[in-house]
């Protein structure tokens, strides 16, 4: 057997298809919007070869896309609705990605998460050495610490978030939100207006983007993470979080209700941030939650977010479609189940 995942990269791979499609057992599109996976879906169907289709959140109400709403309505009905129907399969990252997906009901519907490798899980960094580098801006070196990582965007909710942190900080003068990912200027300078605002410059740190061993020396020396997403796809950074032992703070458009399923976090409704700081306080407060959410969180990620989980799992979803078998149970989103 013999399949194949398509990246959304490279115009080549309408040369590519053409040519070497026959020679493929099933086509893995990821993405939706974009020509390659459009034309990708096009060559495969003509071919009468299944291909699974992984839209990346771009089947949620309200996600927005580059060119605007109307250019996505129009492609939409041009293109993309007959990408999304004629797919063997859907494949979503989360339950909850699945649960809010506006796709044809009669569409197979499949949920493997993304993942990290287990290795990292197995060999974090050691806690206190990131702090001990820093130790100079710390002052007290056991500090509670709040991080976010992440592209710094618009849609990934700081702006939102700052303005409340000053409740947080008459429960914890202590605390220090490290903000780890880079921006665009415009939406930096705007953050820091308001850090500038709300008196916030002694209580937060920008350290840029950060990758490989530095960042997990980063995330394991923090204490909460947090997303106070307005949108957002499965974030990666929630996972690599949970690796790292961290219970995560989370807005409901994160799209990650496993995390509240396996007590691993706390997920705030209707983009509420006075129970965001209010959440991230208890977590700094109980030492005993947090404990037992940094336990589930590792738990989770070692069990349904590792690569190793997810190959197997796509290894079995691929056997089934082309053996034209039952989709193993435990790959269906709940409302699937019979």
């Amino acid at each position: 057997m013999v399949w194949v995942t398509i990246p959304d990269v490279s115009l080549d791979l309408r040369t590519y298809l053409q040519q070497n499609v026959k020679y493929f057992d099933i086509v893995h599109i990821h993405g939706l919007g974009h020509h390659p996976g459009r034309y990708a879906a096009a060559v495969t169907r003509q071919a009468k070869i299944p291909y699974i289709l992984t839209p990346h959140g771009q089947l949620e109400p309200g996600i927005s896309t580059t060119g605007g709403r109307l250019l996505k309505t129009v492609n939409w009905f041009l293109h993309d609705s007959s990408v999304v129907r004629h797919a063997s399969a859907l494949h979503y990252l989360t339950v909850s990605e699945a649960k809010n997906s506006f796709a044809p009901a009669n569409l197979k519907q499949i949920v493997i998460g993304n993942g990290i490798s287990s290795a990292l899980c197995e060999n974090l960094p050691v806690r206190g050495s990131w702090r001990s580098e820093i130790k100079s801006t710390l002052g007290n070196p056991d500090r509670p610490l709040a991080i976010f990582s992440g592209r710094i965007e618009p849609h990934q909710g700081l702006e939102r978030l700052l303005p409340h942190w000053p409740a947080l900080l008459r429960e914890h003068p202590d605390i220090l939100l490290v903000l780890v990912g880079s921006g665009e200027k415009p939406h930096i300078d705007a953050l820091n207006a308001i850090i500038a605002e709300y008196s916030l410059g002694g209580h937060i740190i920008w350290t840029g983007e950060l990758t490989g061993l530095v960042k997990w020396r980063t995330l394991v020396d923090s204490d909460v993470f947090i997303l106070p997403a307005h949108q957002a796809d499965t974030s990666s950074a929630i996972i690599e979080a949970m690796a790292a032992g961290l219970p995560v703070v989370l807005t409901r458009e994160c799209h990650f209700d496993e995390v509240e399923e396996h007590h691993a976090g706390v997920i705030i409704e209707h983009g509420d941030m006075d129970a965001f700081v209010r959440a991230v306080s208890e977590l700094v407060s109980n030492r005993e939650i947090w404990n037992s959410m940094r336990q589930n969180a590792q738990k989770l990620v070692q069990s349904d977010f590792t690569w190793e989980a997810s190959a197997e799992k796509l290894e079995r979803l691929y056997e089934s479609l082309l053996l034209h078998t039952d989709i193993p149970l435990d790959l269906l989103p709940p409302r699937d189940i019979p």
